[in-house]
């Protein structure tokens, strides 16, 4: 009976101590509620935990009044894995305590670990960004090119005991019986080097220098054992080959630099925390260079030439210049893919020259030039990829560059201009393509 009465006081000890409890809550809320702002929208997650880490709708609507929920971020990672966490309050008057709650980072969110690419930027409160985390970058590059469409033929072996056609003391067109005496451009080293100053957080200014030289020999022999046969020019004025009496042997070298140098602003256009799609805003300098010669002679190892031919084209010109990179960082391995793509107006002069010589024959010499404006447009495109190391700091990639330079007075064009007396329409493509390797340090 004792033992009854016992467990029926403490039964209801605490039933009066629940119902306290649940009417000291109901007092609360609505304290908060009155005092607190009616604001307007929440800027919340979809989803907030409470402390009890149970789901939390993003405002709290009690007796008319709103209670948003605010986020802020934080820009170091915390959640894990590195990845960026918010730290969420509801909004209420400076006398009450204002609770607090943790957002759920979005699962489909691809944010880069500080450990791995440096500290957070916040670029117009968007949140986790990836502006540039350095002040200052320098770059070297190694280039491997190949330039194209550059080829210049200059002789070829025919059969010389032919008739000439009714009503010419010369014979026609020769007849080929070997291959054609061609210079064309193999592949060759150059370099690019520059660097890069932060502006702000998401702009730099910055300069770059590029070299490529490269050139290319040839030589033709005629077959000892066809003695009707004889070395035919292809590069001398159609005037002059019957002041030539026949060579057995023939050379040509061509010789063609490329120098450019570009100023450029670099901005973010599109970002995210593992990529940025940057413009580029600049200026460039071009040079373009082609020298050619050609030796035709009885015996190569002497000095006495039968005829020589010697042409140079030089190029200068500056102009805007636009263009686009994008680059990709990979979290998990420390990996990255890039892009670039820019082009340029390029508005100079080309200077030609031609200068031809007949062994003891000065009445078939030639000498002369040209020289006009034009506007060059450049194409350039890029895409590789390589690794960098914790925080970005270093870098290195290894890509394939493509160049196109159009409108261009080539080496070949010059010479038939010169040989047909008709300098019209002398402009064409020039290209470069190869491997690009670079290293690059941001500090």
């Amino acid at each position: 009976m004792k033992n009854r009465l016992r467990l029926r006081v403490m039964v209801g000890t605490l039933s009066v101590l629940l119902v306290a409890g649940v009417a000291a809550d109901a007092q609360t809320i609505p304290q908060h509620a009155s005092s607190a702002p009616n604001v307007g929208a929440a800027y919340a997650s979809p989803v907030v935990l409470s402390a009890h880490g149970q789901p939390m709708p993003a405002s709290i609507q009690d007796a008319g009044a709103v209670l948003p929920v605010s986020t802020e971020p934080i820009i170091r990672g915390q959640n894990g894995g590195g990845r960026p966490a918010f730290r969420v309050t509801m909004a209420a008057d400076e006398t009450a305590a204002a609770p607090r709650a943790v957002a759920v980072p979005n699962p489909n969110d691809d944010l880069v670990p500080e450990s791995d690419f440096g500290s957070y930027k916040a670029c117009g409160h968007t949140g986790c960004c990836v502006c540039s985390p350095y002040k200052f970058r320098v770059y070297g590059e190694f280039l491997y090119l190949r330039t194209r469409d550059s080829e210049v033929c200059y002789a070829v072996e025919t059969n010389s005991n032919l008739a000439p056609p009714p009503g010419s003391s010369t014979p026609g067109v020769p007849i080929q019986i070997s291959p054609i005496g061609m210079v064309d451009q193999d592949y060759s080293a150059g370099f690019r080097f520059g660097f890069g100053i932060g502006l702000d957080e998401c702009s730099e200014l910055g300069a770059s220098y590029t070299w490529f030289d490269t050139s290319s020999e040839d030589w033709i022999t005629r077959n000892p054992n066809n003695p009707m046969s004889q070395i035919t020019p292809m590069v001398l004025h159609p005037a002059t080959f019957s002041a030539i009496t026949g060579t057995v042997e023939a050379s040509a070298r061509h010789d063609l630099r490329l120098d450019v140098v570009d100023i450029d602003y670099r901005s973010y256009l599109v970002q995210s925390c593992t990529s940025t799609l940057d413009y580029v805003l600049g200026v460039r300098y071009g040079r373009l260079d082609q020298a050619f010669s050609a030796r035709f002679s009885d015996d190569l190892s002497q000095l006495p030439d039968a005829a020589n031919a010697a042409t140079n084209i030089d190029f200068n010109g500056i102009g805007l210049k636009l263009g686009l990179e994008a680059e990709r960082f990979y979290t998990t391995v420390p990996l990255k893919l890039y892009a670039k793509g820019t082009t340029s107006l390029l508005a100079g002069e080309f200077e030609a020259t031609y200068q031809q010589t007949v062994q003891n024959n000065s009445n078939y010499g030639v000498n002369t030039g040209w020289e006009a404006g034009r506007i060059v447009p450049t194409f350039d495109l890029e895409i590789g990829g390589g690794f960098y190391l914790p925080e970005g700091r270093l870098q290195a990639t290894i890509g394939y560059v493509f160049s196109a330079w159009t409108n261009v007075v080539k080496t070949e064009d010059w010479i038939h201009g010169v040989q047909t007396n008709d300098f019209r329409d002398m402009g064409d493509t020039i290209t470069f393509d190869g491997l690009v390797a670079r290293v690059e340090g941001r500090f």
